[in-house]
């Protein structure tokens, strides 16, 4: 990609030889070596993250000609931070694309979360993120029915905890009627799960 040789042997030395400490509590767990990976809170991580997937793309879409046609150009993919969304025409576009997408995971040990649609619609993905974020509420209930813990402190782990998981890459979805009722449903679930915490309630 044309990256200058000092540039990656700065790289190369900065993750080789890592290891990693596991904390439980106050007790750690002896050294291991890292051996795959970007070191995480690096502030090169989301640039080198961005590199790679850049040419992981171009690997993949190489004199590729499907997609497509808007405005009188192809599109055959769109990207959100490290997810991609393929765009082809017809089945058999798609299972080339993937296929050729699986090579390059397993030449560098990676590994993907594929889901396909032949719909032009958000359901699934907002169903998905719906059912996600239920899962992460349900999980915490005892910190939301907590009495020990104030109410701008649950709000606060709601907001990090449950809505980042039901609003991640939501920027990029088509909401329909019917998936506006579905968030709105989401929304009142929440209302009604925790009604019980005074979360919701309002203060004097």
């Amino acid at each position: 990609m044309g990256v200058p040789y000092h540039l990656v042997f700065l790289n190369q030395q900065l993750h080789e030889y890592n290891s990693a400490r596991v904390g439980i509590d106050t007790n750690l767990s002896g050294q291991t070596a890292t051996r795959k990976g970007i070191r995480q809170g690096c502030v090169l991580s989301p640039t080198l993250s961005n590199v790679y997937s850049k040419f992981e793309m171009r690997q993949v879409l190489d004199n590729w000609n499907g997609g497509i046609t808007i405005g009188g150009g192809k599109v055959s993919n769109l990207r959100f931070a490290d997810d991609k969304t393929l765009i082809a025409v017809s089945h058999e576009e798609i299972v080339a694309l993937l296929n050729i997408l699986e090579q390059q995971h397993e030449e560098f040990t990676l590994y993907a979360v594929v889901l396909t649609t032949t719909r032009p619609s958000c359901e699934n993905e907002i169903r998905r993120r719906i059912q996600q974020a239920r899962v992460a509420m349900t999980n915490l209930t005892k910190i939301w029915r907590g009495h020990n813990i104030t109410k701008a402190t649950k709000m606060s782990l709601i907001q990090s905890l449950v809505f980042s998981i039901f609003l991640y890459a939501s920027e990029t979805w088509t909401v329909e009627k019917a998936d506006r009722a579905r968030i709105d449903a989401f929304e009142m679930w929440n209302v009604e799960e925790n009604a019980e915490s005074s979360l919701y309630r309002p203060t004097n």
